[in-house]
């Protein structure tokens, strides 16, 4: 039963009036309810309803990205961690140690799901492959929160990110517009199998299936990993010897690609254009090394995907997809994401 303040003040007289003799203090229990309206003065002093904030409700979470090595993670991690400490709850983070192994990464959901947390957060390596965790999960009665990237199947319930499809169609058409609608291009692609990396590369053709001079010299995975990028660069520059731009579908890629480039003395007039808008792709724009990035606000993409599992455990009503803003970057406008730089 909820006690109010005033009628805990009234009970408190009440009693000290029939064992005033023995002088002795009561104590206090735990408020349970934000306090109402205050006692008049002349019942009882200030200092005899001793008040208590309410004690919100504690859970544990499960944050569960793509991989450990991409600082784009770590962002999301630093988000998630925000909103749930700001709720009196806790994040577990775990990645697969391979990146983008779906394998690994099913097996940490199993792990969470053993360890019967209150609510996860899945960013999926795979779409398709990841469907049967989420089911064990939606078994368990752990309600699964999806973020950055989509699942094609089990409960979940929301889908946190950015419209993939139409913030690369904008970076597609920035680089195209900076090529002048001609030249031979390279396409990085992103992991197989994930909605990112097909919604992105999807968008990259759409532009440029619209431009007949722009030609793809060639379109190779490099799965989402800088170093990847780095050695499929490699080998693309021992077998073109004109390239014009590179089109990476993330950030990783992009700078793996610029190292690539930059090996073989063929960084200047090429550009490379991003995706996400990390720490290391800001300081390569600043530097004049990185053509463009979209920044995908990976903090939000994660803590709203934790306030949502929240909201959901209280009860409260969640939509079912949160759009978070993306925001184009280039040189003009480097300097107002200063603070995602990391020093």
């Amino acid at each position: 039963m909820k006690i109010t303040k005033f009628g805990f003040v009234l009970g408190m007289v009440l009693i000290l009036s029939v064992i005033a003799s023995a002088c002795q203090p009561a104590a206090a229990p735990v408020v349970e309810e934000a306090p109402v309206e205050e006692a008049p003065a002349e019942e009882a002093p200030a200092a005899e309803a001793p008040t208590a904030e309410p004690v919100a409700e504690s859970y544990k979470f499960g944050l569960v990205t793509k991989a450990l090595n991409n600082p784009f993670w770590e962002l999301m991690h630093e988000g998630a961690v925000a909103v749930a400490e700001a709720n009196n709850s806790e994040i577990l983070y775990f990645a697969p140690t391979t990146a983008n192994n779906l394998e690994e990464q099913t097996r940490l959901v199993d792990d969470l799901i053993t360890q019967k947390v209150d609510g996860i957060v899945l960013v999926p390596v795979d779409s398709e492959g990841i469907i049967p965790a989420i089911e064990r999960a939606n078994a368990a009665g752990i309600p699964v929160a999806l973020a950055n990237t989509k699942a094609n199947g089990g409960e979940y319930i929301t889908f946190s990110a950015v419209e993939n499809y139409d913030a690369m169609t904008v970076v597609a058409e920035y680089m195209v517009e900076k090529l002048g609608g001609k030249g031979k291009v390279v396409i990085i692609e992103g992991t197989a199998g994930a909605q990112t990396a097909i919604d992105r590369l999807k968008a990259i053709n759409d532009v440029l299936a619209k431009n007949p001079d722009i030609e793809i010299v060639a379109s190779q995975t490099a799965e989402f990993a800088r170093a990847k990028s780095l050695e499929v660069m490699e080998n693309l520059l021992q077998t073109y010897p004109e390239i014009d731009a590179v089109f990476a579908c993330n950030d990783e890629e992009a700078l793996g690609a610029i190292e690539a480039l930059d090996a073989a003395g063929r960084l200047e007039g090429t550009m490379v254009s991003g995706f996400d808008g990390n720490s290391d792709a800001l300081k390569a724009i600043t530097a004049g090394r990185m053509t463009v990035t979209m920044f995908q606000n990976a903090p939000a993409q994660a803590g709203d995907a934790v306030q949502a599992l929240l909201d959901f455990l209280a009860g409260k009503p969640v939509e079912e997809r949160i759009r978070t803003g993306a925001v184009l970057i280039d040189s003009t406008n480097v300097a107002e994401f200063e603070q995602y730089i990391q020093k």
